[in-house]
């Protein structure tokens, strides 16, 4: 691992196994476990993936590639892949040099589900801060180095996304630089977030009574600032987010939604309430309008227009398994005690 100078200029500081108590599988493969032994693990890099066999090594190498980082370890949470994902990750980690980053791969089997499996990940870890990235994606050669220098203390920051498709074409217009900003409280995505251990403890980590996909890092960068804990952006912890193939964008898109209505039981400052007449309203405008936009998407992609009405779908799903059915899980977080 280089460890020539890491670049300055744009990075900002924050302005802002424990295993034998869970119950679930754990299988675990260690590499290079003298560097952890030498020296205290500043970060740990995790990553979740369900079937990433045919995507992880390109994130894999990517973190092999790191360019003046502290010492880091990787962790790669296995959350029921059914692909060859595993074996793709331990013929990884058996061809690696010896002066790589500590890795370890563990199994989050319990269920299909990402914040079961981030809190997984957590568990594993060693590291001052915890780095969240997704399989599918890429990080910068400078990402470990970036996030290291900007999450100077307690707190949580989101780093750069650039989109892009699956055949690497760059899509400029789908993030805006910095945090994403809502009318309540800004969030980072966890394709590109970190989190110091001493405010990911006092949280209990990512709240595993949330759906099994979205807002899990909305509501863990609200409860984090509702505690005080500043939330900064890291422009130089760049990562290129590789855009979802349709079918599955179109699923996301339903999950997001249906969880936006939970998040609002939670966050009761964050949104508008969800009533039924406002939900079939939405809806009833969106689809009635669709056909249109397909005709004439504009600026967008016809894709974008098929989520804003989906999305609609989403909040009804929610609407009624949330607020008529009067259905609000209570919070699942893990003690303190697991997490020191």
């Amino acid at each position: 691992m280089s460890r020539c100078p890491a670049p300055t200029g744009r990075t900002s500081t924050l302005q802002e196994d424990g295993l034998q108590a869970m119950t679930h599988e754990c299988a675990v493969l260690e590499t290079s476990e003298s560097t952890l032994s030498r020296d205290r693990v500043e970060v740990s890099v995790i990553i979740c993936v369900h079937n990433g066999a045919s995507t992880i090594l390109r994130q894999l190498e990517a973190l092999d590639r790191q360019v003046g980082a502290p010492v880091f370890e990787i962790i790669i949470v296995d959350n029921l892949s059914t692909d060859d994902t595993r074996a793709t990750v331990e013929r990884w980690m058996r061809d690696r040099s010896e002066l790589a980053p500590a890795a370890k791969v563990i199994g989050a089997m319990e269920k299909a589900h990402i914040p079961y499996a981030r809190n997984r990940g957590a568990l594993a870890s060693t590291g001052r801060i915890m780095a969240f990235c997704d399989a599918d994606d890429v990080v910068s050669s400078y990402w470990v180095s970036a996030i290291s220098g900007c999450l100077d203390r307690p707190g949580i920051v989101g780093g750069k996304l650039e989109a892009v498709t699956r055949a690497g074409v760059p899509v400029p217009s789908v993030f805006a630089n910095g945090l994403t900003e809502t009318h309540y409280l800004p969030h980072a995505g966890n394709s590109n977030l970190a989190i110091s251990r001493d405010c990911f403890i006092a949280l209990g980590g990512y709240d595993e009574s949330l759906p099994r996909y979205g807002y899990e890092d909305v509501d863990i960068s609200w409860r984090a600032q509702e505690r005080g804990f500043p939330i900064g952006y890291c422009e130089d912890a760049v990562v290129r987010f590789s855009l979802s193939p349709r079918r599955i964008a179109v699923r996301k898109q339903f999950l997001l939604a249906k969880g936006r209505v939970l998040i609002a039981q939670r966050h009761p400052h964050a949104y508008e309430p969800f009533t039924l007449a406002s939900c079939l309203r939405t809806l009833l405008s969106r689809v009635g309008l669709l056909p249109y936009r397909l005709i004439r998407p504009g600026g967008h992609r016809r894709s974008r227009h098929v989520a804003w009405a989906i999305n609609a779908v989403g909040h009804l799903a929610g609407y009624r398994s949330y607020v008529a059915r009067r259905v609000s899980p209570t919070p699942i977080l893990i003690p303190s005690q697991e997490l020191g």
